[in-house]
């Protein structure tokens, strides 16, 4: 594994970076190939490798289901937290193949569930195994959704803000604020302070002068998850979020490194 330093230097140097690139690539289709394999061997419960890895960016079925548990836990407290009620209408935005979906109606089994991605193999991954969990659908890669004004008491959103750039993201929130009733909750994900270390120099600048940065790394069939080339990695500070998340919301609570310690939870109130 390539240290920051080394990294940071491949990336200056066009060549080196592409052909490092193409490493990854390989060995990445050749490991594909091996957990294909085991997946139709068996009985599996969980999605197939590859859309495990788009939302988790690795394979491993039983980490998947942990990051899952996580996450609905972390999701869950910030509703109850803010709006206790158990019979709600619920937004899973960005939902991949239902892996949060699935632990969040565990835990609120009187909510009604939706869910929607810009992912159709992953949304029909979900339709297929858990009707029984929620409805899911695809949404366009631009606002608007196919739902009604006001139709959903909480929404949440983890890791999506963490990839878009900032006129997408801002025509996202503006379409969520449609989409959710007077009084009910956006709950989504940002890197934050925690992820900042990640950085690097020239984006920490940018985060300094304007609180949020965009980094384009990947692109094509060197990026390795197949998601479009738009979505990328996203970073944001506090004050951003207070500056141009509350546009429609009202800040409630922001939680720094309330998503495990890695990315920061925002919850806003319609």
């Amino acid at each position: 594994m390539l240290t920051p330093s080394v990294r940071e230097l491949a990336r200056r140097v066009g060549p080196i970076y592409q052909l490092v690139g193409l490493a990854r690539y390989v060995r990445f289709r050749a490991r594909l190939a091996i957990e294909n394999r085991r997946y139709r061997a068996r009985e599996a419960e969980s999605p197939p490798p590859l859309l495990r890895y788009r939302v988790h960016g690795a394979f491993e079925e039983e980490v998947y289901r942990e990051a899952g548990r996580v996450i609905a836990d972390c999701v869950v407290a910030a509703w109850r937290r803010h709006l206790p009620v158990a019979e709600a209408r619920v937004l899973d935005f960005g939902c991949g193949p239902g892996r949060v979906a699935v632990r969040v109606t565990e835990r609120m089994p009187r909510c009604r569930l939706w869910g929607s991605d810009i992912d159709a193999e992953a949304v029909a991954w979900a339709q297929r195994h858990l009707a029984d969990v929620g409805t899911f659908s695809v949404n366009d890669p631009s606002p608007p959704m196919r739902f009604d004004d006001g139709a959903f008491d909480v929404v949440y959103a983890v890791s999506v803000f963490t990839h878009l750039d900032e006129p997408v993201q801002l025509a996202w929130l503006e379409e969520l604020a449609r989409v959710i009733a007077k009084g009910g909750l956006l709950i989504a994900t940002v890197h934050g302070a925690p992820a900042h270390a990640s950085c690097r120099p020239q984006e920490r600048a940018e985060l300094g002068r304007r609180g949020f940065c965009f980094r384009v790394d990947r692109t094509g069939r060197l990026k390795l998850d197949g998601l479009p080339d738009f979505y990328q990695t996203t970073f944001h500070t506090r004050d951003y979020v207070e500056r141009m998340w509350t546009r429609g919301f009202r800040l409630v609570e922001y939680a720094e490194g309330g998503l495990h310690g890695h990315q920061d939870i925002v919850v806003l109130r319609r």
